[in-house]
């Protein structure tokens, strides 16, 4: 069992609280504007946040072993995160099709 302490659950919470209600906010307030939506993200999504969740994750990967064990090659949360699939920034081709298609949705 991985323990945070008060002020790392805080900042936790604090950042999760602050990501998921910034999202939500943007996507009720520009559900119809793709663009304007694109230009809020980039707005909100400031080297600043970024380097808040940076330390988040830090503080959370801090709570596991980033040793390897004898005979291993993975640590122990890489092990945990072997499966994750991340998300991909999409190729120039992807983000053309993906907004011509939602461009007909508004129409």
């Amino acid at each position: 069992m991985r323990e945070l302490s008060e002020e790392e659950a805080y900042q936790t919470v604090a950042f999760m609280e602050k990501l998921v209600v910034g999202l939500g906010s943007l996507g009720r307030r520009y559900h119809d504007n793709d663009e304007e939506l694109a230009w809020a993200l980039l707005y909100m999504f400031t080297p600043k946040l970024v380097d808040e969740a940076a330390q988040v994750r830090s503080m959370l990967f801090s709570k596991y072993n980033g040793e390897l064990a004898d005979g291993e090659d993975l640590d122990e949360l890489e092990k945990l995160l072997v499966d994750l699939t991340y998300r991909k920034a999409p190729t120039p081709k992807q983000l053309a099709r993906f907004r011509e298609n939602r461009l007909k949705k508004q129409k």
